[in-house]
C-alpha cells in the first residue's frame, strides 16, 4: 500500500466476525477495506467513496480493466478473472473486487 497508494493511511481493526484490513484517506473521502481468508490471504477488495468521487472512479476502471456491463469490468491476472462491480448509494459508491467464480 506505501508503494501504490500512500495517500492511503492504515486504521487498525478489531472484528471478531472478518479479518480484514482498512484503509482510507486523509479526507475521509475513500476507504479500502481486504478481506482476507483464515491465512491472511486478500479474498476480496471493496472500496468505499463519497458519492461526488463516482465519475472519477468509472473512468480509472474504464482505463484499467475490460468493460462487461454496467458499471461492471473484467480483470485479467495472472490466469485468473476477477469481477469489479460499481454499486451507488445515496452517499458513496462502492466498488467491490473478487475472483470469478
Amino acid at each position: 500500500m506505501k508503494e501504490n497508494r500512500h495517500d492511503m493511511n492504515n486504521n487498525n481493526v478489531v472484528n471478531s466476525k472478518f479479518s480484514y484490513l482498512k484503509y482510507s484517506d486523509n479526507s475521509e473521502n475513500q476507504t479500502m477495506l481486504f478481506f482476507l481468508n483464515p491465512d491472511s490471504v486478500c479474498r476480496s477488495v471493496r472500496i468505499i467513496c463519497d458519492i461526488n468521487m463516482k465519475s472519477q472512479m468509472i473512468k480509472e476502471c474504464d482505463s484499467k480493466y475490460k468493460k462487461s456491463g454496467e458499471n461492471k469490468w473484467i480483470d485479467k491476472r495472472k490466469g485468473k478473472d476477477y469481477l469489479i462491480e460499481l454499486m451507488e448509494g445515496k452517499w458513496s459508491c462502492v466498488i467491490s473486487i473478487e475472483p470469478e467464480k
